[in-house]
Parts: C-alpha cells; structure tokens; sequence
C-alpha cells in the first residue's frame, strides 16, 4: 500500500488504489489491494485481526485481507476476516475478495472468500467463513449465514439468504465493464475532466443501464 500522491480527501497508491483519509484502515501491513480499488469515507478493514504466525510474513501468505482489481467499497462498509476459537484460542483466518467485486454501503463483511464479478448491496451482511463464488448477484439487505457457499451465478436476497434467481452468462463481462466505468467515474470526481469525456473514452455503450436492467429483471422476476 505504498502511496504515490493524494487528491484531496483521498490518497493514491501507485497501483492506482484510492483510499479515503476518512476510512479506517487497521493493520495496512497485512492488507493487500491489486490495484484500481476504492475505499470510501466511513469504511472499515480490519487488517489487525490477523494469526500471530503471519505477523512476520509479507505477501499474500501474510495477508488477513486480500482485495482484488477494480473492487469498490461504498461508505460504511466493514470488513474483517472471520474468526473462531481453536484449542481455547481464538483464531482469525484470511478475508479474501476477487476482481471486480461491488459491496454497498453499511454493508459487514466476513466471509472466507469472495469471488470475482461479485456485486454486494447495501446493508447486507456476510457472515464468518461464508463463501461467495464467481457472478454473484446480493440484493440490498441480504443476510448470508456463517458458513454459506452461494453458486455461481445466483441471485440471493433475504434473511436467511435463499436463491431468488440465475444470471445470465453475460454478467461477468457487465460487472467488469460496470467496475472500471465506477472506478473512472469517481476518478473524474477527483480531476477536472468531465465525466462525459470519462464515459466515450473507456466505454462504447452505457454498461449502467445495461446493468440496470439485469438488476430489474431479477427483483421483479
């Protein structure tokens, strides 16, 4: 998370992550971001909540939080890998988060793994050692249980989460196009440039209302 140069309220890593001044990040040591992340104001992650033996450790082996590519954390999101008690100890194991993977606001995340092409939203909660596979739709105040393992490709929603839907096969390619249209939109926030000149330079069509309608569909089917 080595910084190369701060926009206002926000400071830049030389990957390209974006990391606002007002978020608390813990334990940066044991956080790893693959470049073209966001993390807004208000949001959470725990890198202190690690295994003593991975204190010494650097790289991915000694990361509690993984973050992928082009993965956008609205506010008052909270991450923080999961936790349980082995031997009379408690124990945290490692959070790890795909490419292209979209958590809404307010949202507490502590799941195992999260897959890529994954859009979480807002106030949803993911609990210990839950895990998401690739092209994962979570509606708005979705609770997945500790231990859960969603599908590929499913749309959850509910408390408890149940599949409510199927994506179609075109969603990975959507929530890619869709999170590199995010991450230079909130660019453009940050710089003069307008942010029509933002849309014609990275996109040929607009991905927003292609996944709107996507979203749509799967909340009225």
């Amino acid at each position: 998370m080595s910084r190369r140069q701060t926009r206002g309220e926000y400071i830049e890593t030389e990957s390209g992550n974006r990391i606002s001044r007002k978020a608390v990040i813990l334990g940066s040591q044991h956080i790893l971001l693959g470049g073209r992340s966001t993390i807004l104001p208000e949001c959470v992650v725990r890198g202190d909540l690690h295994r003593p033996s991975s204190a010494s450790s650097t790289g991915t082996a000694g990361a509690s939080v993984n973050i992928g590519r082009y993965s956008f954390l609205e506010k008052g999101v909270v991450i923080k890998p999961p936790f349980k008690f082995y031997k009379g100890s408690l124990v945290y194991y490692p959070l790890k988060i795909g490419n292209f993977v979209s958590i809404g606001a307010n949202s507490i995340i502590e799941a195992a793994t999260i897959g890529s092409y994954v859009n979480i939203g807002s106030n949803c909660v993911v609990g210990k050692f839950a895990i998401i596979k690739d092209c994962v739709l979570v509606l708005d105040g979705t609770v997945i249980p500790s231990t859960a393992c969603i599908p590929p490709f499913a749309v959850v929603a509910g408390n408890p989460a149940i599949v409510v839907d199927e994506l179609p096969e075109s969603s990975a390619e959507v929530f890619e196009r869709r999170a590199r249209q995010i991450h230079a939109l909130h660019g453009a926030t940050l710089t003069s440039m307008k942010i029509a000149e933002v849309k014609q330079s990275v996109f040929d069509d607009d991905v927003d209302e292609e996944f709107d309608l996507m979203h749509d569909f799967t909340v009225n089917s």
